[in-house]
């Protein structure tokens, strides 16, 4: 990329970056409002928000806009994901834009979803349905969002080589089978995502007391529910991108499986982690955030990312109780912040752990340590909450 091509990168993601930090805010602010007339509430800090909003406006807009400005030249300019020795595949700069502007779609979900689960100890299906529903038809129409992989080509004429390759459910695309289309890989891909649908959506509108026998009426009724359009949007994406099959069929095939497996990893931790408390330990929007990471990045970088979210909920907990006295530890936050660590510093990650998604063995040593340090951070938690509330 040229320098006047670099310049005007960079300038149009600090004018999207504003724009959409203008509309982050303005979109948590009023979800922000919408729970409090829920709840029957007046929260304190929802005040706060609406006292201070000009100052909170002028720093999301500037940190919309240095976020934005920071991927692209990390993905982009830099080309940050991968070794600079890797032979690119997809070397050009628009396929680079694309990812790069893709991950601040995913960032601005998860930006939403912390914010509003730190005001108010919640994660809203208005945001994690439509970020499931966005990152589905981003790797429908791009696949090229998908991280980046080193793998060795080898070549008859010259010695191996390092080249780029896109993570699917199965490792590398060049030997992944799944990019044929199939009424398998649609059965898949279908049970999965209408399991989503099924357990981890919920009714936006208030439901009907009374059952319409006017048949136009139910149909507007139907279709003025948000949760229905999402079904039906759905469907429509994975049955032609299954008639399409190639590279979106893998992409998709990868992040309906990412869907499965990270929403199903928090799930059973949920349940387990609420039995040994004796009380709910994660919310069901714990699940549901994860549901959306998994099917933008895939099951195994869901994985680390719930093992390192492990880590930095303890040290965010240790700081809410020490500063703060609060007892409740929202885990949203963690795994969003968690999120955007393993996609903007995906190439070491992946050296690192890429060997333990080699076998099934190491894979469920990896799943194990997951379970297993999440219980700890638990188990620490609690000990460390009874002691500062001995001390008090």
């Amino acid at each position: 990329m040229n320098s006047g091509n670099t310049l005007v990168a960079l300038v149009s993601a600090g004018l999207a970056g504003a724009l959409a930090g203008f509309v982050l805010h303005r979109f948590v602010s009023w979800l922000l409002d919408e729970i409090e007339v829920a709840e029957g509430t007046q929260d304190s800090q929802v005040q706060s928000l609406g006292k201070s909003a000009p100052r909170y406006r002028s720093v999301t807009i500037v940190a919309g806009c240095l976020v934005v400005v920071g991927i692209v030249w990390w993905e982009v300019i830099y080309e940050g994901l991968l070794p600079h020795n890797v032979v690119r595949t997809t070397a050009s700069s628009s396929a680079l834009l694309i990812r790069a502007w893709g991950h601040s779609i995913f960032f601005w979900f998860l930006a939403a979803a912390a914010w509003v689960d730190i005001r108010y100890r919640v994660i809203p299906d208005v945001i994690t349905t439509p970020g499931v529903l966005c990152g589905l038809i981003a790797l429908a129409i791009f696949p090229e969002i998908l991280l980046p992989v080193p793998v060795i080509t080898e070549r008859s004429f010259a010695a191996a080589t390092l080249t780029e390759d896109f993570l699917v459910a199965w490792g590398p695309l060049n030997v992944s089978k799944a990019v044929d289309s199939s009424v398998q890989h649609l059965a898949t891909t279908m049970a999965l995502f209408m399991l989503w649908w099924a357990l981890c959506t919920a009714r936006w509108t208030p439901k009907n007391k009374g059952r319409s026998k006017d048949l136009v009426q139910r149909m507007s009724q139907c279709v003025s529910e948000p949760r229905n359009v999402v079904l039906v949007l759905g469907v429509a994406v994975l049955c032609i991108v299954n008639w399409l099959g190639g590279v979106r069929l893998a992409a998709i095939e990868s992040g309906m499986i990412g869907l499965a497996v990270s929403a199903g990893i928090v799930w059973f931790t949920r349940g387990g982690a609420s039995l040994a408390l004796g009380r709910e330990a994660m919310g069901m929007g714990d699940v549901t955030l994860m549901a959306m990471v998994g099917i933008w990045l895939g099951w195994q970088p869901a994985v680390l990312i719930f093992f390192l979210a492990t880590f930095l909920g303890l040290v965010h907990g240790l700081f809410q109780l020490v500063m703060h006295r609060e007892n409740e530890l929202p885990f949203g936050p963690s795994l969003c912040l968690a999120a955007v660590l393993v996609t903007l510093f995906w190439q070491p990650v992946w050296a690192w752990a890429s060997v333990f998604f080699d076998d099934v063995v190491q894979l469920g040593t990896v799943l194990g340590l997951v379970v297993l340090l999440t219980a700890v951070t638990l188990f620490l938690w609690r000990w460390m909450r009874g002691k500062m509330q001995s001390i008090v």
